[in-house]
C-alpha cells in the first residue's frame, strides 16, 4: 500500500522523536557512566581526566570557539534541561490557560517540597521566587534599618545586592561597610576575621556569599552566623553558588 505524504511526515516525525530520545538517554548514561568510573578518585584526580570531562562536554550544546568561564549567574543548561524546557514551554502553549493555571502550576508546590527535603527545612521556610536576586533583596528590603545603622559585608559581595544596599544608604542613610578580603584567602579564618574586626556597636545586619561569585572562594559560613549570632546580628546569606554545587544542609550551616 502506498502512504500518503501526511503518513510519511507522522512516521517520520516520529522517528525523529525516538531518535532524539535515544540520544538523550544516551548522553546522559554515558556521563553517569563516566562518573561511577571516577568512584572514590580525589579532585584532583578527576580534574585531570580528559575522557571524563569529555563526556560531561558532550552532555552540553555550547559554542567551542570559546572557552566559557561564568557558569554562574548565566550558566548554560545541558542539552537534557533545554529540550525539557522546551517541551514545557510548547506544552503551555497549546493551551495557555488550562495547561499553565490547572496543571503545571500546582507542580511549583511538588517541587518545593523536594528542595526543601534536599535543603533540610520544612516546606513552609521555603519560598520559590524568580531569581537570587529577588529572594535576596526581599530579605534586604524587608530588614527594619534606622538612619546610621550599619551593614557589614565586603568588598567581594555580589554587585546586584551591594547596590541594592547602596539604594538604602541613598534612600534611609544606612551606613555599608564593605572591608576588602584577602584574595586569595590562606584558609577560612582569613576571611572570618574580616567579619570579626569590623563589627562595630552599630552594626545591625552582616550580608556573605556562601561562594564568591568572582573568585570561587568558599566563605566559612556557619563561622560567620556563629560570630552573628554572638553579637546578635542577623546574617543573610547569598547562597546562589553553593547550593546544588556544595554538599551541606540547613542545620549544619546553623
Amino acid at each position: 500500500m502506498t502512504a500518503s505524504r501526511r503518513e510519511l511526515f507522522k512516521y517520520g516525525a516520529s522517528i525523529g522523536a525516538l531518535a532524539m530520545l535515544s540520544l538523550r538517554e544516551e548522553t546522559m548514561q554515558r556521563v553517569q557512566a563516566a562518573a561511577g568510573a571516577l568512584g572514590d578518585a580525589p579532585p584532583d584526580f578527576a580534574a585531570r581526566d580528559e575522557s571524563f570531562w569529555f563526556q560531561v562536554q558532550t552532555a552540553f550544546q555550547i559554542d567551542r570557539a570559546i572557552i566559557n568561564l561564568n557558569n554562574g549567574g548565566v550558566c548554560p543548561a545541558p542539552q537534557v534541561v533545554l529540550e525539557a524546557a522546551r517541551r514545557q514551554m510548547e506544552y503551555v502553549n497549546n493551551i495557555p490557560a488550562r495547561h499553565l493555571w490547572s496543571q503545571l502550576d500546582p507542580h511549583v508546590e511538588t517541587s518545593r517540597a523536594h528542595l526543601a527535603r534536599h535543603f533540610g527545612c520544612s516546606p513552609e521556610e521555603m519560598a520559590i521566587v524568580r531569581n537570587a536576586s529577588e529572594a535576596l533583596e526581599i530579605c534586604i528590603y524587608g530588614i527594619d534599618l534606622k538612619p546610621g545603622d550599619e551593614v557589614l559585608t565586603t568588598d567581594q559581595d555580589y554587585g546586584r545586592m551591594i547596590n541594592t544596599f547602596k539604594q538604602r544608604v541613598a534612600r534611609e542613610g544606612i551606613v555599608l561597610n564593605t572591608p576588602p578580603i584577602p584574595t586569595p584567602a590562606t584558609g577560612p579564618q582569613d576571611i572570618l576575621e574580616v567579619f570579626r574586626k569590623n563589627i562595630t556597636p552599630k552594626t545591625r545586619v552582616m550580608h556573605c556569599a556562601h561562594v564568591i561569585n568572582i573568585t570561587g572562594q568558599i566563605v566559612p559560613v556557619r563561622d560567620i552566623v556563629r560570630l552573628g549570632r554572638e553579637h546578635g546580628i542577623p546574617v543573610i546569606v547569598d547562597g546562589a553558588h553553593a547550593f546544588g554545587h556544595l554538599v551541606f544542609s540547613r542545620d549544619e550551616l546553623e
